[in-house]
């Protein structure tokens, strides 16, 4: 009998894992299926009147049919810090930022730019939504 606390064990850590991993899937949402998330769009760059504030951590982000790059870069910010990323991509997408609240960042085909700041320490993720692909790891302290 002294197994069956261990099975219990066991079986409620298989469910809480499966539950974790599931949290953040890849998958087609609709605009209804992000609710929470705030909603930006980049400003092509012909627009762009202003240069970053000198404090920025600017992030050039390279978005080809099938491929990003930096791919998974850990860059280091601090709480509230300006972050610019600076857009060129071949056709229009979504950089999705999975901070609290999540910034869902729509961006035209072409060179664009977004501005944002994350108040909450932590390790965030940056993606390029339609291809699932991991752009930057942010650290912000």
């Amino acid at each position: 009998m002294a197994h069956a606390p261990r099975r219990l064990l066991a079986a409620a850590l298989t469910a809480a894992l499966a539950v974790a991993l599931t949290g953040c899937g890849g998958g087609s949402t609709d605009a209804a299926g992000k609710k929470g998330d705030v909603e930006l769009t980049a400003t092509p760059m012909a627009q762009v009147t202003a240069t970053p504030p000198a404090d920025a951590k600017v992030i050039a982000v390279t978005v080809g049919k099938d491929s990003v790059s930096p791919s998974g870069t850990q860059v280091q910010v601090k709480r509230n810090q300006p972050i610019v990323f600076q857009i060129d991509a071949v056709e229009a997408g979504e950089l999705h930022v999975h901070s609290s609240p999540a910034k869902a960042i729509d961006f035209p085909a072409g060179k664009s730019q977004v501005q944002i700041s994350i108040d909450k320490p932590g390790l965030i993720e940056a993606e390029i939504e339609n291809l699932g692909k991991l752009v930057v790891q942010l650290e912000v302290r």
